[in-house]
C-alpha cells in the first residue's frame, strides 16, 4: 500500500500538471529572442532563437512542456502578461516599476543598461543628456527610467534596430538600453559597433522569464527547477558561448518591410 502511494505521488511530480495552460510569450528583443527573419523582413518570421529563447525552451524540455514561445510587439506583450493569468514572458527586465506587476521566476542573463552617445557627445551620466534626444525602446524600463528622471525629449522606437538607425543618422544623440542589445541592434544595420560612444553604466539589466500575477506557486517552482538542470548539466553554457560569439548578419533598408509600428514612431 505505501508503495503504491509513492508510486501515484511519482507519477504526479512527473507528469507536466498545467504545463499546456501557460502560455509564453515575448517579442523582438534580439539577441535574448528574436526570429530571423524578422517580422520587419518576412511576411512569415522565422524560427524564434536567442540566448532566453533557446535557454527557455531547454527548460521546457525539462519539464515536459509542450507549448511554443509566441512572438508579438512589446507592449502587447506586456499588456497580455499584466492581465492575464497563466502567463510567462521572456526577456523582460526585472526593473523597480515593474517589481510588483509580476512574479519574478528565473534570472536568465545579467546585462548592462549603458548609455550611449554619438560622437562628441558627453555620455558619463545621464544628466549630461538630460536636455538632449534620447532613444529608447518603447514600453522598456529604459523609457521608465528616463521618464521618471523627467527627461523631457524622449524618443521611443518599437525595436532597437530603430534606435540604432537613429542613432548612426544622428537622430538621436543618446541611447539607453541594454549593452548587448545596443552591439546587436548596431550590427543589424550594417554598422560598426566599435564605433560606439560607451557611457555610463546606469544599472545591472537583469533579463527575466516572469509570470503574470496569480500563476501556480508549483508552476513556478517547476522552471525554477528546470534552470538550475541546465546550469548545472552545462547546457546553459552552451547557450551562452553560442550568443557570445554570434555573427550577426546585417539586414539592408531594402529589405524591410516597414510595419505600421515603425511608421508610428516616425521611422
Amino acid at each position: 500500500m505505501h508503495r503504491l502511494l509513492w508510486l501515484m505521488a511519482l507519477a504526479l511530480v512527473s507528469l507536466p500538471a498545467g504545463a499546456q495552460e501557460v502560455r509564453l510569450i515575448t517579442a523582438e528583443l534580439p539577441p535574448f529572442t528574436f526570429q530571423i527573419p524578422p517580422a520587419t523582413v518576412s511576411e512569415v518570421p522565422g524560427p524564434g532563437q536567442g540566448l532566453v529563447h533557446e535557454a527557455v525552451m531547454e527548460m521546457a524540455k525539462r519539464i515536459g512542456y509542450k507549448g511554443s514561445i509566441e512572438y508579438m510587439p512589446w507592449n502587447t506583450a506586456q499588456e497580455i502578461a499584466m492581465s492575464t493569468p497563466n502567463i510567462g514572458i521572456l526577456s523582460i527586465t526585472r526593473t523597480p516599476e515593474r517589481e510588483d506587476h509580476y512574479i519574478w521566476c528565473c534570472r536568465i542573463v545579467t546585462d548592462d543598461l549603458i548609455l550611449v552617445g554619438g560622437q562628441g557627445v558627453d555620455v558619463s551620466s545621464l544628466e549630461k543628456v538630460r536636455d538632449r534626444p534620447v532613444g529608447v525602446l518603447f514600453d522598456s524600463g529604459a523609457q521608465a527610467l528616463v521618464k521618471s528622471l523627467g527627461f523631457t525629449r524622449i524618443v521611443p522606437a518599437p525595436e532597437e534596430w530603430l534606435d540604432a538607425k537613429r542613432m548612426k543618422e544622428r537622430r538621436i544623440d543618446a541611447w539607453l538600453a541594454p549593452r548587448l542589445m545596443v552591439i546587436h541592434a548596431y550590427k543589424e544595420i550594417g554598422a560598426d559597433a566599435s564605433t560606439l560612444n560607451f557611457g555610463q553604466i546606469v544599472r545591472p539589466s537583469e533579463i527575466y522569464l516572469a509570470f503574470s500575477k496569480g500563476t501556480p506557486q508549483a508552476e513556478v517552482q517547476r522552471w525554477q527547477k528546470a534552470l538550475k538542470e541546465i546550469q548545472d548539466d552545462g547546457t546553459y553554457n552552451r547557450i551562452l558561448e553560442k550568443y557570445n560569439n554570434l555573427k550577426v548578419e546585417a539586414i539592408p533598408d531594402d529589405q524591410r518591410r516597414y510595419t505600421r509600428g515603425s511608421i508610428t514612431w516616425g521611422y
